[in-house]
């Protein structure tokens, strides 16, 4: 296996809600090491990490494995935050012996340097790659060519629609979009005028929350969607789209969303607007669920199933027990970790930035670095 890359990485891009922009890295690259923390396919919980069974396999070898996450962008917090926590689960792995290297890929949003990226890890021979896509459809044939050069794929998040993979793992998406939705239903007594604040389109996560939301909305014909707009998860994006939603429409009773930044731009637009407070689902974002507790008083109600970011680091325990030859089902599913009106104090950190996800397997000190 090649050396680990002299050079490293940043520890980190700024943390905006704002989305990534300029060029993309043109090489796979070596990741600075954070410290040590805490479809119809057959379905698993996800489980706790074992390090001595995934270590075993390895320390025999003498040799450990060469792992990759491939990514498609790092332009919103989560994002970024997802990807420390694929570094900390790496370097955890590396103390033991389990991995002697692994690289990181960015392609900002690009679909054709994701295929690229990928088609160098190839090259590159490594033993597993863990991605998340930029599309479901796109990647497929790039990952089934790593699969059919011996290297176990795992997609997560926005996965990969391919059985050419060892799994996908993540949340069930689907579940995300339905848990806002009935919940909104249910606030409106089942009618009224609603907006929809979608992420990023042509990703499998946009499409299966949104896909799980509409279901619940097709039950409720006195709920009707008077707008829409893709907001890539992203604060900016999503206070100028809502912006323009309030501008044109005099009545909104509701906002369904798919993103805690989006949310947060949404409730600032609202009272720059001067406009009453509605319900609004969210996520489990830090200045999401301030500005949450913040507006209470002032008549916001809110919701916000999560994908929790340490999805990445799942991701990456799932690659080591295919490498470890032990049975992996082909979609491991996690849990949608939910706030709600009676747990968000218990969530909310005032020491932390808005930026902050709060369903985290980062340590105390690694946060320390990157937040604060």
């Amino acid at each position: 296996m090649k050396k680990m890359l002299a050079a490293t990485m940043a520890m980190m891009m700024a943390f905006s809600l704002t989305a990534c922009s300029g060029n993309s890295n043109t090489a796979a690259t070596t990741a600075a090491p954070a410290q040590d923390s805490g479809t119809e396919a057959p379905e698993t919980k996800a489980e706790e990490p074992d390090s001595k069974e995934e270590g075993d396999e390895a320390a025999a070898s003498g040799e450990g494995y060469t792992v990759a996450l491939c990514n498609y962008s790092i332009g919103n917090s989560w994002r970024a935050q997802m990807e420390q926590e694929f570094i900390a689960e790496a370097e955890r792995l590396k103390e033991q012996g389990v991995v002697s290297e692994y690289y990181i890929t960015n392609s900002n949003e690009d679909i054709n340097k994701q295929i690229s990226d990928m088609q160098d890890l190839i090259t590159k021979n490594v033993d597993a790659i863990v991605i998340t896509a930029a599309s479901p459809t796109a990647l497929a044939p790039v990952v089934e060519e790593a699969t059919e050069a011996g290297i176990k794929v795992i997609s997560f998040d926005n996965v990969v629609d391919t059985d050419m993979q060892v799994a996908t793992v993540g949340i069930n998406e689907e579940e995300f979009g339905r848990i806002g939705a009935e919940w909104l239903a249910e606030k409106l007594d089942g009618k009224g005028k609603i907006v929809v604040l979608n992420g990023v389109a042509g990703t499998a996560t946009d499409a299966l929350r949104w896909g799980g939301a509409e279901k619940v909305f097709e039950q409720y014909p006195d709920i009707e969607v008077i707008a829409s707009a893709n907001a890539s998860w992203d604060y900016a994006e999503g206070k100028a789209a809502m912006e323009s939603m309030l501008s044109a429409n005099p009545q909104i009773d509701g906002v369904w969303s798919q993103g805690g930044a989006m949310t947060q731009g949404a409730i600032d637009a609202f009272i720059a607007a001067g406009r009453d407070l509605v319900p609004m689902t969210s996520e489990g974002n830090n200045g999401a669920i301030r500005a949450w507790i913040e507006n209470r008083d002032n008549g916001l109600s809110c919701i916000a199933p999560s994908n929790p970011t340490y999805t990445s680091a799942e991701a990456l325990r799932v690659a080591i027990k295919a490498l470890n030859g032990e049975d992996v089902p082909s979609n491991v599913v996690m849990e949608v970790s939910t706030v709600t009106e009676d747990n968000v104090d218990t969530y909310y950190r005032e020491d932390m930035p808005d930026s902050y996800w709060v369903h985290t397997e980062l340590d105390e000190e690694t946060l320390a670095k990157l937040y604060k």
